[in-house]
């Protein structure tokens, strides 16, 4: 946790505030909407990935060195993070929680952070975190409904949660399932673009869903994206 401490201070900055193409080659064939990505973990984080945090289902957003970030619905700072199957994974040094944010989870000892999102049957390479402009297609990972692509059709919305109003969010023609907050969104060129915090509508019809950007949660963590 020493390794992180000097990045627990700038958690204030990710208060609720926090200012198409078909999938990639790799994902392609191995990527079927609707088919849930494997949550079986080798001692490898990916974005994509089930975990266990506070609330219970934790989905890994995107890797950073020595961890991760995810949405704050995984739990305050001091919250373990496990796997599927209750073996401690990391700890969460830094969240906004209960406001909708970044957490930031540091990863215990054996435990190593890819830089890749994880779909149905393979992986997708992260390749930079360049925002996606209206029109572009943008993809995500669910582990409900699977691959899923649309899309933006908007920025810097604010959305009305239980917790109050969070500004700074990215719409995107993309069906939303219950269970998916948290879900890591990127483009086709593995542009990470950032994870899903709510949405409406059901899968396979279509929907509207709602993303938090990545780029400001890694300026305030002081923390950089991990690419392959």
């Amino acid at each position: 946790m020493a390794r992180r401490l000097p990045r627990i201070l700038a958690a204030a900055l990710l208060a609720a505030g926090l200012s198409a193409a078909v999938p990639p080659a790799t994902a392609a064939a191995a990527a079927t909407a609707g088919t849930a990505p494997p949550t079986t973990l080798s001692g490898q984080i990916r974005g994509g990935d089930t975990l266990i945090g506070a609330g219970g289902r934790c989905v890994v957003g995107f890797t950073v060195p020595d961890g991760f970030l995810a949405s704050s619905v995984c739990g305050p700072a001091g919250t373990t993070i496990t796997t599927t199957g209750g073996v401690a994974v990391g700890l969460i040094v830094a969240s906004p929680y209960p406001q909708v944010g970044y957490v930031l989870v540091d990863l215990n000892p054996g435990w190593v952070p890819v830089g890749q999102v994880r779909v149905a049957g393979g992986t997708v390479a992260v390749k930079g975190a360049n925002p996606a402009p209206v029109g572009a297609v943008v993809c995500r990972s669910g582990p409900t409904s699977g691959w899923r692509c649309g899309p933006v059709t908007g920025l810097n919305h604010t959305v009305n949660f239980p917790g109050g109003a969070v500004p700074g969010l990215t719409r995107a023609n993309i069906c939303a399932e219950a269970g998916e907050v948290g879900t890591p969104y990127l483009t086709a060129g593995g542009q990470a673009q950032g994870v899903q915090v709510g949405g409406s509508g059901t899968c396979p019809a279509a929907g509207t869903s709602y993303f938090l950007p990545v780029r400001p949660a890694l300026a305030a963590y002081g923390v950089a994206l991990l690419t392959s």
